[in-house]
């Protein structure tokens, strides 16, 4: 056994042809041939070493040629990382890249090249680019320099200022941008609407006016066709002064007689004739935008009207408003608003007793919902221990009370119907108590009030309106308001503003009787009984 390993490792070390030694590896198929030899595995070969990782390239200077070739000035541009969901801050700051310039925008060292760009337009418009290699080639172009400019005059032939104005590709999604920015265009202007280069000849173009009303033209042809006009030249101009003959300025002036409230809207089959407008009815745009009618000044009222009649509705700085229906502004004279149709509250009269043991210096009483006290009542005399004061005011029947006295001490009582408690009688306890007529002793009525009158109900029923009206003139606001005149009640009444002296008096009952008499003195100074 020995010597058998002997003799292989005799052959293994023996030199092989031309002197030279057999490796190992290679001698072993020649053992494995001798018959009943071991069959010595083979060694294997030794693989290479792994290659190195790659090194990621190394950061350079990056930068980005930007040319606008798209017709309008760029005012925006926002270059970061492809798939960055921030766009990075805007690269032109407050300057503008114009049509046909170029910009090199230096991004830093970098070791990306993949960049997603964007740009808006001075419309307002946006155009993107998203994955530019700038290893490869740092210019990026925006437009296409062969595409022809495209233009139009936009005309605005309405009595409203444009506030908006779109225009998108025919069949485009939305209506893209408002290309008028800050900008408005008056009532019979023209704008110049700059859509830059584009290959494309139909546009969809959309205009929104000042009262929301929207005006859209489909499919225009800008290359045969580069004016658009919004409105109707056919609708003719109406014109006409509104004056202010009340004693407050006027704040806004509505005008309408199309169904939205805006003149010249009328559809045909859909007219609604001036002055059959429904309550809570529409009325458009403020006429007079910024401007305020002062008492005595007028206002020139111009706007497009098929019909001479329209509805007008004014609104005073006190928040009342007065409205005139199926106005005539083709009539050449002056329209005016006066207050005379304003439903004001009657005028209400309640007596004050002092049963208190010191003087009333002061009393305030106002309608509940007033923000504060008003004037005081009294001045510039007191209401002395035991005397008597009737205080007359405008306002629904409940009103506020609030009495001073001498040393500044007050009393209030909220919520006093003047209506059913027209005797009221300061006393201990009184803003408190469940009557407050008690304790008044003997009171005699007196006269009326010089320039008014004094209605009686000596009817079966109570009184429910009261009309009081310039004689001619179509009946106008209830006078009585909420107020109802039971049986064998009074009511102190003087002329409402703007009817005078004389007037024409309407009264109806709850039973459906009617007094009507066209020539009444409303300032007679004595008691009429109604009927």
């Amino acid at each position: 056994m020995r010597l058998r390993v002997a003799m292989v490792l005799a052959l293994l070390a023996a030199p092989g042809p031309a002197g030279l030694a057999v490796p190992a590896w290679s001698a072993a198929p020649a053992l494995a041939r001798q018959p009943g030899a071991a069959q010595p595995v083979p060694p294997q070969p030794i693989p290479p070493p792994p290659a190195p990782p790659a090194r990621p390239p190394a950061a350079q200077e990056r930068e980005a040629v930007v040319a606008n070739e798209l017709g309008l000035p760029l005012r925006e541009l926002y270059i970061a990382p492809a798939g960055s969901v921030e766009q990075g801050p805007d690269r032109l700051g407050d300057d503008m890249l114009p049509t046909g310039a170029a910009l090199r925008v230096p991004l830093g060292r970098q070791r990306l090249c993949l960049f997603d760009l964007r740009v808006v337009l001075a419309d307002g418009s946006a155009e993107e680019k998203r994955g530019v290699d700038l290893c490869r080639n740092s210019r990026v172009t925006f437009g296409d320099p062969s595409a022809p400019l495209r233009e139009a005059t936009v005309v605005n032939d309405t009595d409203l200022a444009m506030r908006e104005l779109y225009a998108m590709p025919s069949g485009a999604p939305g209506r893209g941008p408002d290309r008028l920015g800050a900008e408005t265009v008056p009532p019979e202007a023209t704008t110049r609407l700059r859509l830059g280069r584009a290959r494309e000849c139909v546009f969809d173009l959309t205009a929104v006016f000042e009262d929301d009303t929207v005006e859209e033209r489909r499919r225009v042809d800008l290359c045969r066709q580069s004016r658009v006009t919004f409105g109707d030249p056919s609708i003719p101009w109406r014109e006409a002064e509104i004056a202010n003959g009340a004693g407050r300025a006027i704040r806004n002036l509505y005008a309408g007689t199309g169904p939205g409230g805006r003149p010249g809207t009328e559809r045909p089959g859909a007219e609604r004739p001036a002055g059959e407008r429904p309550e809570g009815a529409g009325w458009g745009h403020d006429r007079l935008g910024p401007v305020m009618v002062e008492p005595g000044t007028t206002f020139r009222l111009r706007l497009r009207s098929r019909a001479c009649q329209v509805d007008l509705r004014v609104v005073y700085d006190d928040e009342t408003a007065e409205e005139k229906r199926a106005a005539d502004l083709c009539a050449g004279a002056p329209i005016l608003f006066d207050g005379s149709t304003i439903p004001r509250p009657p005028e209400r009269a309640f007596t004050l007793v002092n049963r208190h043991g010191a003087p009333v210096q002061e009393v305030y009483a106002s309608a509940t919902d007033d923000t504060d006290w008003g004037e005081d009542r009294l001045s510039p005399a007191p209401l002395e221990r035991g005397a008597r004061a009737e205080l007359v005011m405008r306002s629904a029947c409940e009103i506020d009370l609030r009495i001073v006295f001498g040393n500044g001490g007050a009393e209030e009582r909220r919520g006093v119907n003047i209506c059913e408690n027209a005797l009221i009688v300061l006393r201990p306890g009184w803003v408190l108590a469940e009557r407050l007529d008690q304790g008044a002793g003997a009171l005699e009525q007196g006269p009326p009030r010089e320039g008014s009158v004094r209605f009686r109900n000596n009817g079966p029923a109570p009184l429910v309106e009261l009309y009081a009206d310039p004689v001619g003139a179509p009946r106008g606001p209830d006078r009585l308001g909420s107020t109802v005149l039971g049986r064998g009640e009074t009511l102190d009444f003087v002329p409402p503003e703007g009817v005078g002296c004389t007037g024409h008096l309407r009264a109806v009952f709850r039973d459906g009787r009617e007094v009507d008499r066209p020539r009444f003195d409303l300032c007679s100074g004595t008691e009429v009984a109604l009927p």
